[in-house]
């Protein structure tokens, strides 16, 4: 029992530490973003477009900076202002996982989450040229993610709630679970899309023009991919309930602010996937299958 009340408290420091060089990487994206957006040569030219993704990343700092401000506070109090609590630090932690702070800080992160999978949600939208059906699973799923991140925080308000055992655990396994089924579905189908007009355009653009929108880079910021494992590594540590789940959560609630960070710079940068983008490159496709085909037609008839 002490062995897994060490290791849990090991975990904490290791994922509070992880999350917080994430969080410089999240102010340093949020900031060059928004001088981007700002700037007079800003590629996207609708002022409240600029405004929203200022306003969006913003709020998604705000609500990270409080998880990781929650988690510490926590820490603080459990290792250094009440160490002699009877029982000590364990005893502190099973004790306070109802605390204000704590409920608090899982609420910015539910908060957080709904608002990248509505990102991703609406990402899919454009890549799919907004073609309404195969986003309609998605949203359902993301409305049922919803509704059990909004039960779990009402129930780890209660006292003496665990996030680990109880209803608590069970809405709060469940919000994971289809969290993590809709990041796979919205994956698999930005990164189809995204696999399919790479095969379009390769003989057509060259390497730099492939890599800023079909490229390695390109499809894993865009369809969240990284995001979508650590999700999957998070749900199954859970599930487990061992130790080192805390560590894999606290990072993963760092990592659903870092990635639509990475896709509104893409937005900014101007080489983001926009609605018009899927037919531009239809059209590029089919000017140069008919230049080709014409050209051979031509040569045919040179020498017969």
């Amino acid at each position: 029992m002490a062995s897994t009340e060490l290791a849990t408290e090991r975990a904490m420091y290791v994922g509070n530490t992880i999350s917080t060089a994430v969080y410089g990487g999240n102010l340093f994206l949020y900031a060059y973003s928004t001088y981007l957006l700002t700037s007079v040569t800003s590629e996207i030219k609708q002022v409240r477009h600029r405004i929203f993704y200022i306003c969006f990343g913003g709020i998604l700092l705000l609500l990270l900076t409080i998880s990781i401000a929650s988690n510490n506070a926590f820490c603080e109090l459990m290792w250094i202002e009440r160490r002699n609590y009877p029982g000590g630090p364990p005893a502190f932690f099973a004790s306070n996982l109802a605390a204000w702070y704590n409920v608090f800080g899982t609420s910015a992160v539910c908060l957080a989450n709904m608002m990248t999978d509505g990102l991703l949600l609406y990402r899919c939208y454009i890549i799919w040229e907004s073609r309404l059906p195969v986003i309609v699973i998605p949203a359902i799923i993301y409305l049922g993610s919803a509704t059990m991140a909004v039960m779990m925080v009402i129930e780890s308000a209660m006292p003496m709630s665990s996030l680990w055992q109880g209803l608590t655990a069970q809405f709060g396994i469940s919000w994971v679970a289809l969290t993590v089924s809709f990041n796979i579905i919205v994956t698999t189908l930005i990164f189809s899309r995204l696999l399919f007009f790479y095969r379009r355009i390769r003989s057509v653009l060259d390497d730099e023009q492939r890599s800023f929108y079909t490229g390695i880079m390109a499809i894993l910021v865009e369809s969240a991919l990284p995001f979508t494992v650590l999700g999957i590594a998070c749900l199954a540590t859970y599930i487990q309930g061992i130790p080192s789940a805390t560590a894999v959560e606290i990072v993963w609630a760092a990592f659903v602010v870092l990635t639509p960070q990475l896709i509104i710079l893409r937005i900014a940068s101007g080489v983001a996937w926009s609605k018009d983008m899927a037919s531009n490159i239809t059209q590029i496709t089919f000017h140069h299958s008919s230049s080709s085909t014409s050209s051979s037609s031509s040569m045919n008839s040179k020498n017969p």
